[in-house]
C-alpha cells in the first residue's frame, strides 16, 4: 500500500514538473506595450527593457526590467505588469526636454525640474530657452539634479537660483510656451528676465505667482507685435498687470497694452 502512494506521488510530481516545463517553453513574451512615452519613441523603452521575445513569461523580473529602463534619465519607471496571456506593460514617466544650459565646453539638456537629461557639444535644434545667470563650478552628472553640480558653500545660492528656474520652466511648458522663449536669466532671483523668440524682454521679478506672469506675458506679447513693435520691455512682475518699455524710449513713461 505505501509503495502504491509513493509511486502516485512520484508520478503527480513528474505531471507537475512536465507541466511546468510545458508552460515555460509555451508561455512565451510576444509583445512589450509601453505607456507614458510623450516625446520619446516608445521603442526606445522597449529596447531598454531588453525584453526578448524568446523569454518566458515565468522568467520576467520585474525590479530588474525598471532597473535597465531607468538607467535612461529620461525615464522613471512607473509599474510593469504581466498581461496574460503573453504580454507585458511597462509604464513609465517621462522627462521632457526643458532648456539648455552651458557648461564647460559642453551643452546640457535639463527637464523642467532641474534633472540633467542629456549631455551634447552643442545647441541642437529643439525649440528650448538656454539659461543664463548659473555659472556650473563643474560639469554636472547626466540623471542628477543641476544642483549637486555645486559645492557646499554654493548650496544655497544655487538652489535658490534652481527653485527659481524649475518655477519658470514649469509654467511655460504648462502653458505651451517654451517655444516663445529664447533665453530664462535667473542671475537674480528676484529680477528674474527672459528674452523672447520675438524679440522682447520680459521682466518677471520674483519667482511667485509664476502662473499669473507668464500669463500676462502670452496675453500681451501678440497684441504688442499686432501694433508693430519690434522690441521693447515686458514688465509683469507684479502678477495682476503687464507694462511695456519700448525700446530707446527710456525717458518716456511706460505704457499698459489693452488686452
Amino acid at each position: 500500500m505505501r509503495a502504491k502512494v509513493y509511486l502516485v506521488l512520484f508520478l503527480l510530481l513528474m505531471v507537475l514538473a512536465g507541466t511546468t516545463y510545458l508552460c515555460s517553453e509555451t508561455m512565451r513574451i510576444s509583445e512589450v506595450v509601453v505607456l507614458g512615452c510623450v516625446e520619446q519613441d516608445p521603442a526606445k523603452v522597449a529596447e531598454l527593457a531588453q525584453i526578448t521575445n524568446d523569454l518566458s513569461v515565468f522568467k520576467l523580473k520585474f525590479k530588474e526590467i525598471a532597473a535597465r529602463v531607468e538607467k535612461d534619465p529620461y525615464f522613471d519607471v512607473e509599474s510593469v505588469r504581466y498581461i496574460f496571456p503573453d504580454k507585458v506593460r511597462v509604464t513609465v514617466k517621462e522627462h521632457l526636454a526643458s532648456a539648455y544650459i552651458v557648461g564647460t565646453g559642453s551643452v546640457y539638456i535639463l527637464d523642467e525640474e532641474g534633472k540633467v537629461l542629456e549631455k551634447d557639444f552643442t545647441i541642437g535644434d529643439r525649440e528650448l530657452p538656454v539659461v543664463e545667470g548659473i555659472t556650473l563650478p563643474f560639469e554636472p552628472e547626466t540623471g542628477k539634479l543641476l544642483e549637486t553640480a555645486f559645492p557646499e558653500e554654493q548650496a544655497d545660492a544655487a538652489n535658490r537660483q534652481c527653485a527659481a528656474l524649475s518655477a519658470v520652466l514649469a509654467e511655460l511648458r504648462k502653458q505651451d510656451a517654451l517655444y516663445m522663449i529664447s533665453e530664462v536669466n535667473v542671475a537674480e532671483v528676484s529680477d528674474i528676465t527672459m528674452e523672447t523668440v520675438s524679440g522682447y524682454s520680459v521682466a518677471l521679478g520674483n519667482f511667485d505667482e509664476m502662473e499669473s506672469k507668464i500669463r500676462w506675458y502670452r496675453g500681451v506679447e501678440p497684441i504688442l507685435i499686432s501694433e508693430g513693435y519690434s522690441a521693447g520691455i515686458i514688465t509683469v512682475s507684479t502678477g495682476d498687470s503687464a507694462s511695456f518699455l519700448p525700446v530707446n524710449t527710456q525717458n518716456n513713461a511706460e505704457t499698459e497694452p489693452e488686452g
